[in-house]
């Protein structure tokens, strides 16, 4: 027993073991509590995104000259509802309500303050419940049909702005963004979505007519990933509208136009 306690001092300053108080007790045996810190699950997009985009818009205007710049939503998968669909633009204790076309896309305002403030764009349903997207169309244009410039500018407004789509960011893309634009890459792909479930895509300029090819459409030449995988991307969901045309191909002018063949169009 005089060799224990001869070692207690030594013992504890090496902090190897030292005989537990009254205190240490009662602290050992308390129960323990466990924080969990909640996830948020809301749909949205910091302002900032949707002001650099128009900043880009505004840059690059002479690809679609004509053009206004709108964001719009898409359902990211087949069971998505715009049902009871509300938009919100919320700046602090500020809440604004954003009006929504038929088609789901709605302008913003553009505003230094409200980036500066943190601000979002948010809906009122769960995240990944739709694609963000932007939107820009010439006016004027025959039905059923898009306009070649008005998708290269999108791309150039989303990749090096607003940064809406979900996709996998890999070093070598964020490299092209940085130095260059991706959009004018043919192994950059960049799917877009159509109106509604397409059935074929045409690009038409003068005489001059070709399909996009089956590679190209419904994401079917984009890297396969698990489903798990899925909310990293949009691609993954609503396969049936996508298509890739040819926006780095400078042999296709800007006022080039893709007719649209639509699965429910009446034979």
């Amino acid at each position: 027993m005089t060799r224990i306690r001869a070692w207690l001092p030594l013992l504890g300053a090496l902090g190897c073991w030292a005989p537990p108080s009254a205190a240490q007790e009662a602290h050992e045996n308390a129960p323990q509590v466990v924080r969990i810190e909640a996830v948020r699950d809301v749909d949205e997009v910091p302002y900032r995104r949707f002001y650099k985009g128009m900043q880009v818009f505004a840059e690059h205007r002479q690809l679609a000259p004509g053009a206004a710049l709108r964001f719009r939503l898409y359902p990211r998968a087949q069971d998505a509802s715009f049902a009871g669909l509300v938009v919100t633009l919320v700046a602090g204790k500020t809440e604004l309500p954003v009006e929504l076309d038929a088609n789901q896309s709605f302008t913003l305002p553009m505003d230094a303050r409200l980036a500066a403030q943190d601000a979002v764009v948010m809906t009122n349903k769960q995240d990944g419940t739709y694609a963000w997207r932007v939107d820009i169309r010439t006016p004027g244009l025959p039905p059923a049909t898009r306009r070649l410039g008005d998708l290269r500018l999108e791309c150039k407004v989303d990749m090096k702005g607003a940064e809406l789509r979900r996709m996998v960011r890999d070093p070598s893309i964020m490299a092209l963004v940085a130095t260059g634009d991706p959009c004018t890459y043919r192994t950059f792909q960049n799917p877009f979505f159509a109106d509604r479930p397409v059935f074929n895509v045409t690009l038409v300029h003068g005489a001059r007519r070709e399909a996009i090819a089956g590679e190209w459409m419904y994401a079917n030449s984009a890297r396969l990933l698990p489903e798990a995988g899925y909310a990293l991307v949009d691609w993954g969901h609503a396969r049936d509208r996508q298509y890739i045309p040819a926006i780095f191909d400078a042999n296709w002018p800007d006022d080039t136009l893709l007719e649209f063949e639509y699965m429910d169009d009446p034979p």
